[in-house]
């Protein structure tokens, strides 16, 4: 179970491509009895599909990526102090698939650094035997590897240590997350 004290709220982020098992993980940290708070791009589309919206990304990236900022922000603000909050991607990511796509957006770039998570990121690194498409989720392989790309770049670029989580089970990686957690900072 997760301490709790009164330091800090400290947010980390598990990232990496589509398809690569951050939910699966996430629920897997969560059962262990962690604040996990789900990634707020499917949730996005997942209403704009149902409003027949054309506010998506594959018909109006640049929209669909500020109105995303302003849910991660306020979402961002969800995790209480003393207590460890895990995040089904961070602001970044929204902003390194605005970059991918070409149309990066330097004001929400800047103001993204107001909203810094825990120094090390978790990544899941493509997987393609574990990656299966859906209503949310079109993108192929090969865009796949490209957003991996994205990610990377954009996380190093806030300056976040990146940290490659293994292609295990689901308990396993959660595990290898909260032991590398617990290991002192040097």
């Amino acid at each position: 179970m997760p301490d709790i004290d009164a330091s800090p709220a400290r947010r980390v982020v598990i990232t990496g491509a589509p398809g690569t098992g951050k939910t699966t993980l996430l629920k897997s940290i969560e059962a262990r009895g962690y604040r996990v708070l789900p990634e707020m791009a499917r949730a996005l589309i997942r209403e704009q599909l149902a409003a027949q919206s054309k506010l998506l990304p594959w018909e109006n990236h640049a929209g669909f990526g500020e109105k995303l900022f302003e849910r991660q922000v306020a979402q961002y603000h969800q995790a209480p102090a003393g207590l460890t909050t895990f995040y089904d991607r961070g602001i970044p990511d929204n902003l390194g698939y605005l970059r991918r796509d070409g149309i990066p957006n330097a004001d929400l770039e800047e103001a993204a650094r107001q909203y810094p998570y825990f120094p090390y990121v978790y990544f899941t690194p493509p997987w393609p035997e574990i990656y299966d498409r859906d209503a949310e989720r079109r993108e192929d392989l090969p865009l796949m590897q490209a957003i991996h790309q994205a990610l990377e770049d954009i996380y190093r670029h806030y300056g976040y240590q990146l940290i490659e989580v293994p292609k295990l089970p689901p308990a396993q990686r959660a595990d290898f997350i909260l032991h590398h957690m617990a290991q002192p900072t040097t």
